[in-house]
C-alpha cells in the first residue's frame, strides 16, 4: 500500500498540512523542516496524488495542444515527435493532454471548444502572423506557451528553433557546392515558419551577391503533395537550377518525387534540401539532407514552460530560442 502524507506527517512528527506545504515549496516552512520532510518521502518514495491536488487547487491538470487540422495532422511525423516530447515532460510533471483541432483562422471554434471544456493551460502550434488567438487567450487570463515565435510586439511565451539561421545554413551549404542557381519551394507565408525560412534563403543568396529572381521562388503547404506540385511548377517555368530547398522535409520528398518522374538525377543533376530533420528523411533515396530541429526537446521546453506557469505564475523569460544543425546525406 502506498504511504500518504499522513504518515510522512507521523515520521516527521509535523502535521499533514505542515508536509503538503512543503512538499508544494511554500516560504513559510523553514528550510530545516523541508528538507526533513521531503528526505523522509524520498525514503517512503512518496509520490502525490495528482488529481486530488489539481482539485485542491481547483484546477483539472489537463494542458490543451493545439494541432492542426488539413492538411498538417497529427500524423505528420513532426507532430508525433513534438508530442512525444510534451507527453514525456507532462506526464512526469502530473498533468494529461487534450487534443483537439481545428481549422486554421476558425477562432469562433476555437472559443467554443474553451467555453465548454476546463484546461489548465494551451500550448499552441505554428503561430500565424497577427495571430488572433492571443487576445482571446490573454482576455480569459488562460495560460499559453507557442511552439514558435508568433514575432509580436508583446510580452507572450514561446520556444522555437532558429528557422532563419537554419534556412540560412542550408542554402549556404548549397552554396558552397557549387550551385548558383537555387530554387525555393516554400511554405505558407501565413505562418511565421513560413516567413522565417524564407528570410533564411533570401539572406544567404544575398550575402553570396545573388540577385533573388522570384521566378525560382514556388509555393506549397508543408505536404508531399504542395512540394510535388510546387517542383512541378518550377520545372514547368523551364529555367535552369541546379538546387532545391524545400521549407520541410515532406515538401522536398515531394519535390524528389515530381524530379524523378522527369528524369531528373538527384543529386547529380539536382540537389534537394529539406528542413526538419523528422525520421522520413533518412528513410527515402537518395537520403535526404535537411535542417535538423530539436522536436522532441521544442515540446518538452513548451510543456515544462506551461506548466511552470500553471503552478508557480509568471517567468522573467518569454522567449527560448533552441539551435540547429545541417544534416548532410546523399541528396546534396
Amino acid at each position: 500500500m502506498p504511504y500518504t502524507m499522513q504518515d510522512i506527517a507521523k515520521k516527521a512528527g509535523v502535521s499533514k498540512s505542515t508536509v503538503s506545504r512543503a512538499l508544494n515549496n511554500d516560504p513559510r516552512i523553514k528550510v530545516q523542516t523541508r528538507e526533513k520532510i521531503l528526505k523522509i518521502a524520498g525514503e517512503m518514495n512518496y509520490r502525490p496524488h495528482h488529481m486530488a491536488q489539481a482539485l485542491a487547487k481547483k484546477r483539472t491538470n489537463i494542458i490543451g495542444v493545439m494541432i492542426p487540422k488539413t492538411p498538417r495532422t497529427v500524423t505528420d511525423p513532426f507532430f508525433l515527435e513534438f508530442l512525444g516530447g510534451i507527453g514525456e515532460e507532462t506526464s512526469r510533471r502530473g498533468f494529461s493532454l487534450m487534443l483537439p483541432n481545428f481549422e486554421r483562422g476558425e477562432e469562433k471554434e476555437f472559443q467554443e471548444f474553451l467555453s465548454r471544456h476546463n484546461v489548465d493551460g494551451f500550448i499552441l502550434t505554428e503561430p500565424e502572423i497577427g495571430d488572433r488567438r492571443i487576445d482571446y487567450l490573454e482576455s480569459e487570463d488562460i495560460p499559453f506557451v507557442f511552439s514558435g515565435n508568433p514575432r509580436i510586439d508583446r510580452d507572450v511565451f514561446w520556444v522555437d528553433a532558429d528557422n532563419e539561421m537554419g534556412a540560412f545554413q542550408a542554402v549556404t551549404h548549397l552554396l558552397k557546392r557549387g550551385h548558383r542557381r537555387i530554387a525555393t519551394i516554400a511554405g505558407d507565408n501565413d505562418l511565421v515558419a513560413g516567413v522565417l525560412r524564407m528570410e533564411g534563403y533570401f539572406r544567404a543568396l544575398q550575402e553570396a551577391g545573388i540577385g533573388v529572381n522570384d521566378q525560382l521562388v514556388a509555393f506549397g503547404d508543408f505536404q508531399e503533395k504542395g512540394g510535388y506540385q510546387a517542383a512541378r511548377e518550377l520545372l514547368k517555368r523551364r529555367l535552369e537550377f541546379s538546387a532545391i530547398f524545400a521549407a520541410n522535409d515532406f515538401m522536398a520528398i515531394g519535390a524528389m518525387k515530381a524530379l524523378r518522374e522527369r528524369g531528373i538525377s538527384i543529386p547529380e543533376d539536382v540537389a534537394v534540401m529539406g528542413f526538419d530533420g523528422t525520421f522520413l528523411s533518412g528513410h527515402v533515396d537518395p537520403p535526404l539532407s535537411t535542417v535538423q530541429l530539436p522536436i522532441k526537446d521544442l515540446g518538452k521546453y513548451c510543456a515544462k514552460i506551461i506548466t511552470s506557469i500553471i503552478n508557480d505564475g509568471d517567468q522573467r523569460k518569454k522567449g527560448t530560442l533552441l539551435g540547429t544543425r545541417l544534416l548532410i546525406r546523399d541528396s546534396t
